[in-house]
């Protein structure tokens, strides 16, 4: 028993994960649509009304001024010839999903991350592609191939080294070699770093000028002071200092989520127009549940203000008819709405589906009331479009 962690520590060092990258996908898919982009100043927004932001950019937008996050009617005043173009989900899903058919073929255990982003488990494929290397350059061949864009592939022992090292190197395919992981991360900025992103723990950094992965190494020798200063975050911290990940590449799964996000036509803390909005959503989570006839244990509401800060609260859906739905997602919200700041956006998303059996008898008088409402309201909802019901404020 003695030497399990040892053996467990020698096995993730032999695994062989890559992250693909396609740099600035959604907008490579628009000029891959459009050739007359190419060459031209392009920006692709949120929304077309003055509240919507920049999500991606090319290189000649940026040297007009622009950039990520910057709204419309800014971007309106300061070039006129930059080429707005709304954000095509649809667009980006499909060639996603045909790129995740592309790299599928090389290994069974590919992981769709955002758009233009996979993982692939790549251990034990040696004896086919001879060494990483040469599989990842048949990999990025194939990608050029079939969809002519752009790619970056990462080579390491885990998830997290590849994934940074994809978003840092210029190089087409680079690989992190095993004991060169605290090497490679120190000359790094701290903020790569996962655990960065908690609001306590990326305070304390700026504190105490952590700039770099190596002022982040060389305070956790000090292992009681870090655990005073990082608290539930040190292990955490610890391991990814030290170029440590031991999650597993998931293999993708039928319709894992239900996500709803809504950027708000204008920023606002007007806690009834607020209300009206989550209902609204909560409303399509539920109706999207009972036409699969399952709840969600796990349910996530994100709140984005307009200073950049994310408030989010997680809960679950046991019950999935309407009243149930919007009551429990106005409960998340209000937990999740901690500040007083306008909100831009709103995000519910549900996970971790359990399917369930609808017998009226078991239910009390008032939730037989609320299942024989919910099910009037669906019906009309699937004849004439989701729409065509407005939540009352």
């Amino acid at each position: 028993m003695a030497f399990m962690p040892i053996y467990s520590f020698i096995i993730m060092n032999f695994r062989s994960v890559f992250h693909i990258r396609l740099q600035n996908f959604e907008l490579q898919a628009e000029r891959m649509l459009d050739a007359a982009l190419k060459s031209r100043a392009v920006a692709i927004i949120s929304a077309h009304y003055t509240n919507g932001t920049i999500v991606a950019l090319s290189s000649e937008a940026r040297q007009e001024g622009l950039c990520k996050g910057m709204k419309v009617s800014l971007v309106r005043k300061m070039s006129r010839s930059t080429r707005l173009l709304p954000y095509n989900r649809s667009l980006y899903s499909r060639m996603h999903h045909y790129l995740y058919q592309t790299v599928a073929r090389f290994s069974p255990l590919v992981e769709p991350a955002v758009f233009g982003q996979f993982y692939m488990d790549m251990t034990g494929m040696n004896g086919i592609y001879k060494n990483d290397l040469r599989a990842g350059d048949m990999i990025s061949k194939r990608i050029n191939e079939v969809v002519h864009l752009k790619n970056h592939i990462g080579i390491s022992s885990n998830k997290l080294l590849s994934r940074i090292s994809t978003s840092v190197v210029p190089e087409r395919i680079y690989k992190i070699d095993s004991g060169e992981e605290s090497r490679f991360l120190a000359p790094l900025h701290s903020r790569l770093l996962p655990t960065s992103a908690q609001p306590s723990v990326e305070r304390m950094l700026r504190f105490l000028f952590l700039r770099q992965v190596q002022d982040v190494q060389f305070v956790m020798l000090q292992e009681s002071a870090a655990q005073a200063i990082f608290s539930r975050y040190y292990k955490p911290l610890a391991m990814e200092a030290k170029g440590m990940d031991t999650s597993a590449v998931q293999p993708l799964r039928k319709q894992d989520h239900i996500i709803e996000q809504t950027i708000l036509p204008e920023d606002t803390n007007d806690e009834e127009k607020l209300c009206a909005i989550v209902r609204q959503m909560a409303g399509q989570v539920g109706f999207k549940l009972r036409r699969r006839s399952e709840i969600a244990r796990h349910m996530n509401l994100e709140i984005h203000y307009t200073d950049g800060y994310r408030s989010e609260r997680t809960g679950s859906l046991k019950i999935n008819d309407e009243a149930s739905v919007v009551r429990d997602c106005l409960e998340l919200f209000f937990r999740a709405n901690i500040r007083r700041n306008r909100i831009r956006t709103i995000i519910i998303d549900a996970s971790k589906f359990q399917t369930v059996a609808c017998q009226l008898d078991l239910f009390s008088p008032t939730e037989t009331q609320h299942r024989i409402l919910t099910e009037a309201l669906d019906h009309i909802r699937r004849k004439h479009g989701f729409a065509i019901i407005k939540t009352a404020a």
